[in-house]
Parts: C-alpha cells; sequence; structure tokens
C-alpha cells in the first residue's frame, strides 16, 4: 500500500538503472492509477528523454498479435518529446500488415482489431524493433475476453527477459478470472507489485484548492477514493460557486459538504448499503421526516418491541456512515436544493434566493459551528492549544440554545477537566438560566423532550434541573394552541398516548379556550369533528381533575348551541349527534 509520493519515488529509483523490469501498479477502480503514470512522465521527462517509449490502452485488444502491433506502431523514439518512431519504419509495417490481411488501419493508427496470420516474419520485424523500449500497458480489464491474461503477461516476460524492455502494466484490484490468473503467476513475471492505496495528492490536485481541507476530511473519513467521483463534486460545486459568489466562504462550505454526500448517495448508493436507493436517501433524510427517524428510539422506548423496522434499520446504516464527517446530517435549504439540481438540473430560484438572504444572517452562527468543530477536535486528538479553556467556554456560551443540553454538559465537563472549575461553573449558570427562561418565555406546552430530543447520556449534569423546572412551572396565560396540541396527540394516537404532566396545562382550560380548541383545523385522515370532540371528552388527565371533565362537557354542550346560532343549518346533524351520545355522555368510543 503507498501514496502517489511514495509509489512516484519508487519509479524513479527503479527507471533510474536502466535495467529492465516489469511492475504492476495496481488499485482499487479509479483510484487515480493511469492518472499518476501520465503525471509522473509530465513531471519527470528527463528520465523519459533519449527513451523509446510506447503507452497502450489496451481497451478492446482481442488477440496478442493486435496488442503487439498497437506496442510497435506506438513506440516514440523520444519519450520526453512524443516523437513518432521512424515514419518509414511505421508506414513499412503498416503496409505490410494491409497488404497480408491484418484488417483496417484507421488514419490516427488505431490497431483495436484482431489479426489472424500464420507468418512469423511480422511478429519477428516487429519484436526486433523494440528492444530496449519502456512500455505501458493500461486498461488491462477493458481487454477482450478472447485475449487472455496469460498470453499478456507471456508477452511482458518476454519484451523484458529478451528485448531488454521496461515494462509498467496498470491493472484494476477486482475480483476476476484475470485477475486471478495474475495473482497466481505474478511473482514469477513481474519485479515489483505497487499498490495505489492512497491518492488524496491527486484529489487535491483536480479539485478546487480553496476548499483542499474539505474534501480532504471526507477523502480520510468516508473513504472514496475514485478521481471521477471528485470530478464530478468539483464540476458541481464549481457551478454553485459561480451562480451564488456573494455566498460567504463558510456557506460555500457547507454546500460542498452537502455536495459530496447527496453526490455520492446518488452516483454510489452501493457505499451506503447494498439494500439502499437513493430515493429512500432523500426521504429518509429530509428535514421534515427525520425526526421520526432518529427520534424512534425515544418514541418507543415504552414499547415491547422485538424487531425494528426494516427502514429504520437502512437509517441508522447510512446515518452511521455519514456521522464522523457531517453531525446530524440532513438534507433542508442547500441540501435540498443541491438535491433538486442533481434529479431535475434545475433549483428553485425564489428558495434560492431566501436562502442567500439567510446566508448573511447565519454567518455568524456558522462561524461558531467551525470553532466548535475545531477545538473539539483539538479536544480528541490529546494536541490542545495554548487558550484552550477560554476559547471552549467562549465556543459554549455561544452555543446555548443552539445545541443539546447534552453538549454543554459535556462541554461544562472539558473545563472541569482542565482545572477550570471557575469557568465551568459560570457557563453552568448561564445555561440554568437559559433553560428556566425557555421554560416561562414560550408560555407553551413543554415537555423533556424538547430539551432532550436525541436522549440523554449518563451523568449529564442539566437533565434533572430540567425534568424539575418543568414539572414546578405554573402555566399562565395559556395558548389554546397548546391546549389543541395535547387533544390532538391524544386523538391521532389512537387515544392511546398522553402525558401525565400535562395536567397542570389543562387545569387552565376554560370555555373561551375551548371554543378555539374545539373549532381547530383537523386532517381529515385522523377522523372527523365528532371524533376529536369525543377525544377530548375521553382524556385521562380530566379525570385527575375535579370536575373538569364535567365542566368541559357541559360548555361543549353550550359552544354547540352557539355553532346553531350562528348557521342555523347545522342544526341537525347537532342535534342528531348529542341525541346519540345522550349529550355526550354515552357512545363516546
Amino acid at each position: 500500500m503507498a501514496s502517489v509520493e511514495n509509489i512516484e519515488k519508487r519509479l524513479i529509483e527503479i527507471m533510474g538503472t536502466k535495467e529492465p523490469f516489469a511492475i504492476a501498479l495496481t488499485g482499487k477502480w479509479g483510484v487515480g492509477k493511469t492518472h499518476l503514470w501520465k503525471s509522473f512522465r509530465d513531471k519527470n521527462r528527463e528520465i523519459f528523454s533519449g527513451n523509446k517509449y510506447a503507452y497502450i490502452s489496451l481497451f478492446g485488444l482481442d488477440s496478442l498479435e493486435s496488442l503487439k502491433l498497437a506496442i510497435a506502431t506506438e513506440v516514440q523514439t523520444d519519450a520526453a518529446n512524443d516523437s513518432p518512431l521512424n515514419v518509414d519504419v511505421s508506414k513499412h509495417i503498416k503496409k505490410l500488415f494491409g497488404f497480408v490481411g491484418g484488417g483496417n488501419i484507421t488514419a490516427s493508427g488505431d490497431m483495436r482489431f484482431g489479426i489472424n496470420i500464420g507468418n512469423n516474419l511480422i511478429t519477428n520485424i516487429i519484436m526486433a524493433h523494440l528492444k530496449d523500449t519502456l512500455v505501458c500497458l493500461d486498461d488491462i480489464e477493458r481487454k477482450s475476453d478472447s485475449l487472455p491474461m496469460s498470453e499478456i503477461m507471456g508477452l511482458v516476460n518476454y519484451l523484458k527477459n529478451e528485448r531488454n524492455c521496461q515494462i509498467i502494466m496498470i491493472l484494476h484490484d477486482a475480483e476476476s478470472e484475470d485477475r486471478d490468473y495474475f495473482d497466481k503467476h505474478k511473482e514469477k513475471i513481474f519485479d515489483e507489485l505497487l499498490v495505489l492505496d492512497n491518492s488524496l495528492s491527486i484529489v487535491k490536485g483536480i479539485v478546487d484548492s480553496s476548499l483542499s481541507t474539505i474534501y480532504e476530511q471526507f477523502y480520510e473519513i468516508i473513504g472514496i477514493k475514485n478521481l471521477r467521483f471528485y470530478q464530478r463534486v468539483d464540476k458541481s460545486y464549481k457551478l454553485f460557486d459561480k451562480t451564488f459568489p456573494s455566498l460567504s466562504r463558510l456557506s460555500k462550505e457547507q454546500i460542498l459538504s452537502f455536495i459530496l454526500i447527496i453526490r455520492m448517495a446518488y452516483d454510489m448508493p452501493s457505499t451506503l448499503g447494498n439494500d439502499i436507493d437513493f430515493k429512500f436517501f432523500v426521504d429518509s433524510f429530509n428535514s421534515k421526516k427525520i425526526k421520526d427517524f432518529r427520534g424512534y428510539k425515544i418514541q418507543n422506548v415504552y414499547k415491547e418491541q422485538n424487531e425494528i423496522p426494516d427502514n429504520i434499520v437502512k437509517f441508522n446504516k447510512i446515518n452511521d456512515y455519514i456521522h464522523p464527517f457531517y453531525n446530524y446530517f440532513e438534507i433542508s435549504d442547500w441540501g435540498e436544493i443541491i438535491v433538486s439540481w442533481i434529479i431535475e438540473l434545475d433549483f428553485d430560484k425564489e428558495a434560492t434566493k431566501n436562502l442567500i438572504e439567510k446566508d448573511k444572517l447565519n454567518e455568524e452562527a456558522l462561524v461558531i459551528d467551525r470553532l466548535s468543530s475545531e477545538i473539539l477536535r483539538e479536544f480528541h486528538s490529546l494536541e490542545i492549544k495554548p487558550n484552550f479553556s477560554e476559547r471552549l467556554y467562549y465556543i459554549a456560551c455561544a452555543k446555548i440554545g443552539k445545541t443539546q443540553l447534552t453538549n454543554l454538559s459535556f462541554y461544562c465537563d472539558i473545563l472541569e477537566a482542565c482545572n477550570r472549575k471557575d469557568l465551568a461553573s459560570q457557563l453552568e449558570t448561564h445555561i440554568k438560566r437559559h433553560i428556566e427562561n425557555s421554560i416561562n418565555y414560550y408560555q407553551t406546552r413543554i415537555s423533556i423532550n424538547d430539551f432532550y430530543s436525541f436522549g440523554r447520556k449518563e451523568n449529564d449534569r442539566f437533565y434533572n434541573f430540567t425534568v424539575d423546572k418543568i414539572e414546578n412551572h405554573k402555566y399562565e396565560n395559556i395558548s389554546p394552541n397548546t391546549i389543541s396540541s395535547i387533544f390532538l396527540d391524544f386523538h391521532k394516537n389512537g387515544r392511546s398516548v398522553y402525558n401525565p404532566s400535562d395536567k397542570k396545562i389543562l387545569e387552565l382550560v376554560d370555555k373561551n379556550i375551548l371554543r378555539e380548541v374545539i373549532w381547530t383545523n383537523i386532517d381529515t385522515i385522523f377522523g372527523n369533528r365528532k371524533l376529536f370532540i369525543h377525544s377530548i371528552l375521553c382524556h385521562p388527565v380530566l379525570n385527575d381533575i375535579e370536575g373538569k371533565r364535567e365542566n368541559v362537557r357541559l360548555w361543549i354542550l353550550e359552544l354547540l348551541q352557539e355553532k346553531i346560532k350562528q348557521n342555523p343549518n347545522s342544526e341537525p346533524s347537532i342535534k342528531m349527534w348529542l341525541d346519540d351520545t345522550k349529550n355526550l355522555t354515552e357512545n363516546l368510543a
């Protein structure tokens, strides 16, 4: 296993000896083997100067004779200057092949055809002028099946031992019959096997250099090494950069990160799993649906489940793969624009305009996110720099209200570990004040899940504090929307899920609040309004408040009479309903 730099260094050492050799340059598909060789030649022309050289792609070649002819007609007398083979020799060889029935030879000298001759004269002529030649054989896996690997390796051995040639053979590292044959016989033919495993320097050379750090992180963490993938990503990114030049650098970094992940899921979904396709990726990571996937474990913590649904398993597989590169990835904002562009080759102009405006407002937040990632990377790398505690304290304060309490608790732990209990105490005070303000300010139905939507970690210092503040909070001037959400949640979940802590909120229900609640908008998929009102009356928490359930029933009856006065046409349906339920006392199931 080696990097581009190490392989180039070894090639210089070997080629400098002027001795014959056979080297196999191998690596994963698309890792950049051909790019490495051509770049090496361009950077080291002094090594090639004065030497005969032939670069041959085996794409479509179907016989050993056609391979030999391709080598002969591609030989350059000066590899450094791309000088052609002596014109007369090349011309005579081509004419001779045409004369004996070698097939058509194009004006460009393309030799991708089969030749069937019994006379060894032509082969002898070809081999005679191949002495002391540097030959590169590429695209081995793209040859015709009628050209066996055994004949190619036999030719390599002959050129090295009998014609004093230097051979570089580039081949793909993947399971196949040809690869099996190569692995069994490589020790007899090749002097060295160079495996290109790290082509990061090539990637950084073909993409936007101003964002090479993002590419490097993706390359090293995710492990995709295909050059064509990075070329497509670079092309996509430059389109956005050209179209929206006013975007901040941090937004551009975020856009590039989105493109890398989304193009990976689109171009090579098998990287994420053989059972995953792009549609599932987009649907499950969409910002409108992702909470159903990420919150699955929390939502079902009290349910007995023998088996986790396949879609949750698939989501977790993708999320675990992406998470080390992009924490809590979801397709929103620029992600949606990129998905639209990839699928439809266009994007919503108005949505894009709004994002550009939003970009200006989010610049500070993006700076804080970047600094947060950097300082955590510094901490986990075990190489803490000066003023670490002060920098962490500043970032943690800026993240209050923008990140999970679990993360803020971890920041306090780090400060204490750094012997800065003073900063940890100050930070804890700020965070607790934020928790109290959140509960008091919004005056809405609030639960512990609003603060710990992704669960809690052991020894989290704010969990019990938050639970206590929620339980002791006094709701005043409660919003009818909050009351509606309590009853709607109960109704939508089949009257089986409710929160006993809602008691303090439901105590505040009166006739005026109830007027807005019973006429709130209802999604028809969850049943009609009568069933919703049934659910209100059946809510278990009303039974825990003395006299409340009966008061609610009487208020509803009064409100229904109001409805009849406002709209006399509704009287038949209301009266029939009240008769069937004996004024909302029976048949409420």
